[in-house]
């Protein structure tokens, strides 16, 4: 039972430091004031968020100006993405254009099941 219980808070933790990470990055894009580095940091990290953890930003809500969490991902892929064009990083934003696409169909279906 205690490796249960050891599994959960790990992932409680990844989950709490993946939503920190995101409000970080907010701020980060918000503020103008970004390197080379800092943009590819955010740019791997919202690129490799997979399926589930989309997911759980669906049905979490750490900021209260937003929904739920997936709402806040999609406005920083959103600003990202901008960010990408305006570098000429076509690729790049094409690969989060399609991650956004995958947590608009997430936010659909669920809302379609309820």
């Amino acid at each position: 039972m205690s490796i249960n219980i050891s599994y959960i808070r790990f992932w409680i933790f990844i989950y709490e430091m993946s939503i920190n990470f995101l409000l970080q990055a907010t701020r980060i894009i918000h503020i103008g004031n970004y390197d080379d580095t800092e943009t590819r940091m955010i740019y791997d990290y919202l690129r490799n968020l997979d399926y589930d953890i989309l997911n759980d930003y669906f049905i979490t809500n750490s900021v209260l100006n937003y929904n739920n969490d997936l709402e806040l991902y999609i406005e920083v892929v959103n600003k990202m993405i901008e960010i990408l064009e305006e570098a000429e990083e076509y690729e790049k934003c094409q690969i989060l254009f399609n991650k956004k696409e995958e947590s608009l169909d997430i936010m659909k279906n669920i809302k379609e099941k309820v």
